[in-house]
């Protein structure tokens, strides 16, 4: 198949080539641009001369006539199959325009020959030679008259005179031609028959006359076929390079964001203990990020950074997982996913809420893996080290031939703070157990021998004193941090007052020379200003002063957005505890009937039904209410449709195929990693 492409692809541009020099060769074609020089012409010119030189003389010789005829035919042969050589020998490339430019090449090539008889490169031209050049029928830009010295180069000497002679009309001196060189035996080839065979079918009718050719339409459908195959060429070049040019706008190869729920910057920056979060705030760009005047609910949140669109426009609320959100607004998994299948993608959380997210929309993520709350595990640290553990698993199993996304999520350090307060203990050990998973993600970046930009973000703070835990607009809520590590791209152990959450999708896109869709609300880290280091004879400790001097001047919002978002908080947490206690209700039922204790397990399973059906019937009524005063306060996105609660996140994720080779990269690094990389565990 590829044989015969390209012996059509010669053909064909043979029959143009040949049909091209045929026409060029009819005296009412050769006459037809007065003032330019054609081959035809040229070739025509010695055998004028030598008619009129006859006449004069007088002679009446008809034998000298006859072999002038036959000289001036020997020299259209002669160039017939010169350009029949040219077009066997030229590639396809190269033949992006068809039948002018072959006819301009095979004169230019005699005008060299031409020139190099008249004016040898290794001397000026004769001073008595006039070299102006007359007025041309289109005009061009006025160009100096190149100068030729003796000191000029070969090659520079050549190109000159070629010009020059060119741009000649009627030289002072008779000229001598250069002595034509004996014809040299062809090599028979498909595209040369075919292009003799047309010559010699079109040359009998090259005669003037009048109308249109009978070859002209022939000549038009083969310059047609050459034109919509070199169409084609070009468009699978420039395919290839818009391919390239967008590799090669590519700032990162991997990029791992780190999501830690309810993380209080304030009480990172107090704590020596946080170590790693230290050494890494030393080498990158942090933001102490406010999201005052926003709903400060970890959905909302999430969702924000995972889409890059602030939750007043999704219309998520609250916690309870809609799926047809991320089928309007994509995540950054189906943003990337969407734009080059080459960067693996993969998150890894113990929150199904997260899971769910990154599985929902158009496909998802590569690689879910969501970690259940490990059996006895109250506080949630052990929960939080298999999500460590497996982030480490995907650093260290990553295939470094193609591009990787990993997103890991904590949620220890916001359970803490709702069992506890986010002044107790217990949210200070969590901070701490979160620093040491951390300081293991970085051993494992620094082993490896990819290059890896970090970005890190929490999605509000948490309250001091155990209750609520947050929602609504206290600076302790709404304290927010952004951090980015990759030293080519952002200044280490410096401080940015611009970055926000909602631009952790931007930016990954960016990272990876993706196209950003114009709707977000965030954009690129990359694309924004505002950047200062802090000065002080430590520049650590200086740097922690800044951000902590900036978290203290966020205050309240106004009085009417206070009111506001504390309605919406309150009206919007509703319909997500009574989806949730039906959900627990439902679920005890069903564990009783499961049992098979006599009459109980009866009356348990087939109190499930009504149970669920007025447990949605809450939701749908709690929900609608919400939804008015969401719309209320500002939600754009906010609706009631549709009017049923849907189904719960899943907390287990069954993949299509166990045995993937990209769960064996997240899943084979680690003993520790196997609790939750069962096939129960794993979403592909």
């Amino acid at each position: 198949m590829g044989h015969a492409t390209c012996i059509g692809r010669i053909g064909a541009l043979a029959v143009t080539l040949g049909v091209g020099v045929a026409l060029g060769s009819m005296p009412a074609v050769a006459s037809a641009e007065p003032g330019t020089s054609s081959e035809s012409s040229q070739g025509s010119q010695p055998s004028r001369e030598r008619d009129t030189a006859s006449s004069g003389s007088r002679t009446g010789d008809t034998t000298e006539r006859r072999s002038n005829r036959r000289e001036s035919r020997s020299e259209e042969r002669t160039t017939s199959r010169r350009a029949t050589r040219d077009s066997t020998e030229a590639t396809v490339d190269e033949a992006s325009d068809v039948a002018a430019p072959a006819r301009k090449q095979e004169r230019d090539h005699d005008l060299t020959a031409e020139a190099a008889v008249v004016a040898p490169a290794s001397s000026p031209p004769p001073s008595g030679e006039d070299v102006t050049a007359p007025e041309s029928a289109t005009p061009r830009a006025e160009e100096p008259e190149p100068a030729v010295t003796p000191a000029a180069s070969t090659t520079q000497e050549a190109t000159t005179i070629q010009t020059t002679r060119t741009l000649q009309t009627t030289p002072t001196t008779p000229q001598r031609r250069a002595p034509k060189s004996a014809p040299t035996r062809e090599r028979a080839t498909l595209a040369g028959a075919v292009s003799s065979f047309v010559s010699a079918l079109l040359n009998p009718t090259a005669g003037p006359g009048r109308g249109t050719p009978l070859q002209a339409p022939v000549m038009l459908a083969a310059m047609g076929a050459v034109r919509d195959e070199l169409e084609r060429n070009t468009e699978r070049r420039l395919a290839n390079e818009v391919a390239a040019q967008v590799n090669a706008q590519a700032l990162a190869e991997n990029v791992l964001v780190i999501g830690v729920d309810g993380v209080n910057l304030s009480r990172v920056l107090t704590n020596p203990a946080m170590v790693n979060f230290w050494n890494l705030m030393g080498d990158a760009t942090t933001a102490p990020a406010s999201i005052v005047g926003h709903t400060t609910i970890s959905n909302p949140s999430w969702t924000a950074i995972l889409t890059g669109v602030w939750g007043e426009r999704t219309g998520v609320i609250n916690n309870v997982f809609t799926p047809w959100t991320y089928d309007k607004w994509p995540t950054v998994f189906d943003l990337i996913e969407g734009q080059s299948a080459a960067v693996q993608t993969t998150s890894i959380a113990n929150w199904n809420v997260i899971s769910a997210i990154a599985d929902a929309g158009n496909g998802g993520a590569d690689v879910v893996v969501n970690v259940d709350q490990v059996p006895g595990d109250t506080d949630w640290l052990l929960t939080d080290d298999a999500v460590g553990a497996a982030t480490v698993a995907a650093i260290n199993g990553a295939n470094l031939a193609d591009p990787n996304f990993v997103f890991s999520y904590f949620v220890g350090v916001d359970e803490n703070g709702h069992l506890y307060g986010g002044a107790s203990d217990q949210y200070r050990i969590a901070l701490e157990n979160f620093d040491e998973n951390l300081g293991a993600i970085l051993t494992a970046i620094d082993n490896s021998d990819e290059e890896w930009t970090i970005l890190m973000v929490t999605d509000h703070g948490h309250q001091p004193q155990k209750g609520f835990g947050h929602g609504f607009q206290s600076p302790d809520e709404t304290s927010t941090f952004v951090l980015a590590r990759n030293g080519g791209l952002f200044t280490p152990g410096a401080m940015n007052l611009q970055y926000e959450i909602v631009d952790v999708t931007p930016t990954v896109l960016a990272l990876f020379g993706l196209d950003t869709p114009g709707d977000l609300d965030g954009e690129s880290l990359m694309d924004q200003g505002g950047t200062a280091v802090p000065v002080g004879d430590d520049p650590d400790e200086a740097l922690r002063e800044a951000l902590q001097d900036a978290i203290d001047n966020y205050g309240y919002p106004d009085i009417g957005t206070q009111i506001a978002l504390g309605a919406r908080t309150v009206f919007g947490a509703i319909p997500y505890y009574v989806d949730g206690l039906t959900d627990t209700v439902t679920s005890g039922l069903q564990a009783v009937a499961e049992m098979d204790i006599f009459l109980v397990s009866l009356l348990a399973e087939v109190a499930i039904a009504p149970v669920q059906l007025l447990g949605d019937v809450l939701y749908v009524a709690t929900n609608i209410v919400a939804q008015i005063v969401a719309r209320l306060t500002g939600v754009t996105g906010a609706s009631i449709f549709p009017l049923w609660p849907p189904a719960p996140p899943p907390s287990e994720f069954t993949p299509q195929d166990p045995a993937d080779a990209r769960i064996g990269s997240v899943c084979g690094a680690r003993s520790a990693a196997v609790l939750l990389c069962s096939p129960d565990s794993v979403a592909v």
